[in-house]
Parts: structure tokens; sequence; C-alpha cells
């Protein structure tokens, strides 16, 4: 199969390079889907580390006036 791919290639680089670039866009496409759902999956946790926290009480400024 791959020496029929060869032979094509020959007569003919435009289908290696139309292959060669739809590789390209793919990997692309993925690096930028990891990136997304890194960043979705820091926002969720982010979240419910906010949504964890006990809220702390705050107390009134105790000064007075001399």
């Amino acid at each position: 199969m791959s020496t029929l791919l060869f032979a094509l290639m020959r007569e003919n680089p435009l289908p290696g390079l139309a292959a060669a670039s739809l590789n390209v866009v793919v990997a692309l496409c993925l690096v930028a889907l990891s990136l997304l759902l890194g960043i979705t999956i820091a926002m969720i946790a982010w979240a419910h580390s906010l949504a964890a926290r006990q809220p702390t009480p705050v107390l009134p400024n105790r000064r007075t006036v001399a």
C-alpha cells in the first residue's frame, strides 16, 4: 500500500501536501481542545473550592474616639 502511495506522490505531490496540512490542522485542533479542557477543569476546581469555604464572620470595628 505504501509503494502505491509513493508512486502517486511522485506523479502528483499535492495529495501528500494536503494530507500533511490536514495533519497540522488536526494537531492544532487537538492542542486547542486540550487547553480548553484544562482551563475548564481548573475553573470547575476553583468554583468548587470557592463554594466549599466557610464564610468568616465580619467583626465590627471596636475603636472608640477619645
